[in-house]
């Protein structure tokens, strides 16, 4: 079964009724945490894909993870909701057990030389703390994947890479040599909650997916603006520096059509507020 949940109320009115037989895993990107910067937030998806299709289709996939990754750790990070630290602690008082399963890989980039690490830092500066979840489980690299930088476990967070998230969940699971009776799986793709939905049907484990889509909602800090988004995309490929929306709002680019966008956002709000 998979639901949709716009709030995070409609989460917790389905965790209200669990037990320690169930385990609830948690996607990390707009889910738990989120970017304030616009060309991340999942409504300019395809925008990133059109443009990476357009300037660096001829380039490696390896560099392709390093402009995304750089995205990702050179941002302001952001609490999807301010609740969810207190709802994954709830769980834990509660004895149900909890995980984090995300698509980050263990390919270090410039900018981070360990996005495990990086990770699990991240996560814990907004209060998450998925290892007392699992307090006596070590650190596991899945070697069975192959490859040089293969899916790894660490104090709460499995990081999959380009493995398919149900495989990296079974992997998991017999390590910690765990069978829970329900998986809760929260994500905002839906791809990775059908992709584990198959999985633990076809392995007897009751299931409930919840496509969490509030990081959608989330207003951005600047208008929309395609010629804001290029220059930090270009600068970024060109000189391997991030310019965040937050740097640009102080500093707008030399651009009339962006410097008339900014105005008038600061207009509005001298005008509001």
């Amino acid at each position: 079964m998979i639901i949709i949940a716009n709030v995070i109320d409609d989460i917790e009115d389905k965790l209200k009724n669990i037990d320690s037989k169930t385990l609830v895993i948690f996607d990390c990107d707009e889910v738990l945490t989120t970017l304030s910067e616009q060309v991340w937030q999942a409504q300019n998806h395809d925008f990133f894909i059109e443009w990476c299709n357009r300037n660096i289709s001829n380039i490696s996939e390896e560099a392709l993870y390093e402009i995304a990754t750089s995205i990702l750790v050179s941002s302001k990070n952001l609490l999807v909701n301010q609740r969810m630290p207190q709802l994954v602690k709830s769980l834990r008082k509660r004895n149900i057990k909890s995980l984090v399963l995300t698509a980050l890989s263990m390919q270090p980039i410039a900018a981070v030389m360990d996005p495990m690490a990086w990770r699990i830092s991240t996560l814990e500066s907004f209060g998450y703390n998925f290892k007392a979840f699992w307090p006596s489980l070590s650190d596991k690299h899945f070697k069975k994947f192959g490859g040089k930088y293969p899916p790894a476990y660490s104090s709460g967070v499995v990081c999959c890479g380009n493995i398919p998230k149900s495989q990296c969940l079974m992997e998991f699971l017999a390590y910690a040599k765990v069978t829970p009776k329900k998986i809760i799986f929260i994500d905002d793709k839906i791809e990775n909650i059908e992709d584990v939905e198959k999985q633990c049907n076809l392995v007897g484990i009751n299931f409930l997916g919840i496509q969490y889509t509030e990081a959608r909602q989330l207003l951005p800090m600047l208008p929309f603006c395609t010629n804001k988004i290029e220059f930090q995309l270009s600068t970024l490929k060109e000189k391997n520096i991030w310019i965040s929306d937050m740097d640009l709002a102080r500093d707008p680019m030399p651009t009339s059509k962006f410097e008339c966008q900014i105005s008038n956002l600061k207009k509005h709000f001298d005008t509001k507020y």
